[in-house]
Parts: structure tokens; sequence; C-alpha cells
């Protein structure tokens, strides 16, 4: 690991008790502080993965996956914000120098959020395409200042391969409707976009992206993460909060299992499906977590190493990834019943965790059918489907 990759763990783990402290207040808020937002920048941790020659770190995915756990010791929708917009610096360094110049050539630190399922349709125009509707879960949209949107991009044969393409925030419209069960502080909200023009150099293909021949690869053909397909090292980023959100529910249980007095009769602590259940707890959360650093490790040092993946390997990575998420969840899960009716009480510190973990459940890079069924394909031998090729 490079000194400054040591520098930037430390600066975020010096950040994890004011994190804490502001936990609760985030979520009443359903958006990050500007606090931590400021405290990030002043960091440099946004921009581990931004090209040198914009004053970023150029450092490994690795780095940045830990630093995502980091946070979410101190606070899951933090983290969950910073992986997002750290993330998405590395789409941008994808991305053709034009559209590099356009994010950080004034501003350096700028970041993007984004929307990426590509839901609607862009019409093809001269020069580039004309953007309208509704994006939705767009975390961190008002720290960014620009987004990231996924679209079914027209071109000149009629085809609408997918595009990820740039639209400044000035743009476009923040719809406030991030209501929800758990993350609330990461502030998701809904992007309306009304005929905006996207000139054709704002874009990528998501087929280079998840290929790994991107136009970025060819301005730094000394950084191997760019050359890097997407969807190899995409399950060790978000999920990364899950797995620390487990850790800390793990910890805080048996802690207060410790003393607790069931009925004002028995002690919790010498009941053995107590006992029994944090032990079956226990090696879920553990497990998951063994196999997702394993995993993790390998596919980092393979990218840094510049080596050639192989499709196999990326639907392993997002199997694995999957199966430890449902793990996880089960994990915690045993902990809820473990810690009895009172974790009903909204003053319960399990509470806010399980909400959160269960709101990770749902996301698209855990889901267990996007995981396994391409997976199962492989082993049997069958091709991938249209959506996987």
């Amino acid at each position: 690991m490079s000194e400054i990759a040591k520098t930037l763990l430390n600066r975020a783990a010096a950040l994890v008790p004011a994190l804490a402290e502001r936990e609760a207040a985030t979520s009443h808020a359903r958006s990050l502080p500007q606090q931590t937002v400021d405290a990030y920048h002043e960091a440099g941790i946004l921009r581990v993965m931004q090209p040198r020659r914009f004053g970023g770190f150029q450092e490994s995915f690795g780095v940045f996956a830990r630093i995502v756990e980091t946070l979410a010791e101190g606070c899951a929708a933090s983290a969950w914000v910073y992986a997002v917009l750290g993330e998405h610096q590395w789409i941008i360094a994808c991305m053709n120098e034009q559209a590099q110049d356009d994010v950080w050539g004034d501003t350096p630190t700028a970041v993007a959020s984004s929307s990426l399922a590509p839901r609607l349709t862009a019409a093809r125009t001269s020069g580039g395409w004309r953007v309208s509707g509704r994006f939705p879960f767009s975390s961190g949209c008002r720290q960014a200042q620009w987004a990231i949107l996924g679209v079914k991009a027209e071109d000149e044969a009629g085809n609408t391969p997918t595009r990820y393409v740039l639209v400044p925030m000035s743009e476009l419209e923040i719809v406030d409707d991030w209501h929800v069960l758990g993350l609330r502080g990461t502030g998701s909200c809904s992007l309306l976009v009304q005929d905006v023009f996207v000139p054709e150099h704002r874009s990528i293909l998501l087929r280079d992206l998840m290929d790994g021949t991107t136009p970025g690869a060819a301005i730094l053909p000394e950084y191997p993460l760019l050359r890097a397909p997407r969807g190899y090292l995409v399950p060790f980023s978000l999920p990364n909060v899950m797995f620390t959100l487990a850790r800390r529910a793990l910890k805080l249980v048996p802690e207060v299992q410790r003393s607790r007095i069931s009925r004002g009769v028995m002690a919790v602590a010498q009941s053995e499906v107590v006992q029994m259940r944090l032990g079956e707890a226990s090696a879920m959360i553990d497990s998951a977590a063994l196999l997702m650093r394993a995993q993790r490790d390998v596919a980092v040092a393979k990218v840094d190493a510049g080596e050639s993946i192989t499709q196999a390997e990326i639907a392993r990575a997002r199997r694995d990834t999957s199966f430890n998420a449902d793990l996880l969840r089960r994990g915690v899960e045993t902990l809820l019943e473990v810690s009895g009716s009172n974790a009903v009480y909204d003053s319960d510190p399990l509470q806010p965790l399980l909400r959160d973990v269960l709101t990770i459940a749902t996301h698209t890079v855990v889901a267990r059918q996007g995981a396994m069924v391409p997976y199962g394909r492989l082993l049997l031998g069958l091709p991938p489907t249209a959506g996987e090729a």
C-alpha cells in the first residue's frame, strides 16, 4: 500500500467519531449535512480514483473500498453517499478527455450523483441527444455538481444501446421524494429532466464500461482501473456499507443482552436459545465478511496488476456478493430475534441498523436472481442472456 493510501485511510478513520455523532441528525434531515461533505473534501477522500492530472490520487479501487467500510462505522448514509460520489469519479475518468475537462477543468473537486438504470430513451438530435424524464434513487444529489444518467440512446441506425450521459445539476430539478425505510440520510431523491440537450462527448457506452474498453484508458494507459470491467469491481462498492452495519449490529446486541433481565426474572444471557442464536448470527456475519474480503482482495490485485478478467470471474464476484449480502441480512434478522420486543422501539439502537440493512438488501447489486442466474447458466454451459452479453 502506498503512503498516500495509508494517509487517506487514516483520514477516513479520523472522521468516524464526528460521523457517528451526526448519524441520527443525518437520518432526520434525509440528507448529508454540509459539514460532512466539507470534511470529505478536506480529507481528499473523494478524489481517491480521480486522475492525477485533475488533482486526484489515481489510487487503487481497494483503497476506496476500505474507506467505504471505515466510514460506515460512523454513519451508514454518509458512507453510502461517499461510495456513490467516490465511485463515480471512476466513471468520469473512463470518459473522453473533453467530458473530463467539462467536469473537472474549472472545478477539480466536482462530484456526480447518478440514476443509472436506463428507464428512458434519449432522442437523437444533431451533436447529441435530448433527454426528458424522471430519474429516481440519486443518492447524494444535493452534494453533487453533475448527474450521470442511464438512458437508451438512439443512434443513427435506430438502435438504442445504453449510455451513461453527464448532465449539470443546474439543468435539472431535484424532486424531494426520499421518504423511505432506511438509508434516509442519503437524500436519494429523484431527478427531473425536461428536454435537456446532452452533447455526444458527455456520454459513454455501458458496454465499453463493462468490457473495460473505455476512452479514458487511452488517455491514461498507466492507470489499470480504467481498463477494468466495471461489473468486476462494482459488487465491492456499495455493499461494503452492509458488511460494516452487520458487524456493528453483532457488537451491539450481545452487549445489551449481557445485562438484560427477561420479565424481571431470568437473565437473558443464561438462555441457551439466546446463546445458540447469537452463535448462528455471528457465524453468518463472520463467514460473509471473510468471503467478501477474500474475493475483493483477489479482484483488486488482478486489476492493479493489469491482468485480463474473464466473464466467469465477473459473474462469480456478483454471485459471491449477493450470497454474502443474503447471509448478512439473515444474520442481522437473527440478532433482531435475540433482541425481542425491545427492538420495536424507535429509540432502540438496533432498529436503524436493521432498517439500513433491509434497504441495502433491495439494491440491484445484491439481487439474487441477477447474480445467481448468470452464474448458473455459466455452469450449465449456456450462453449469457441478452442483458448480460
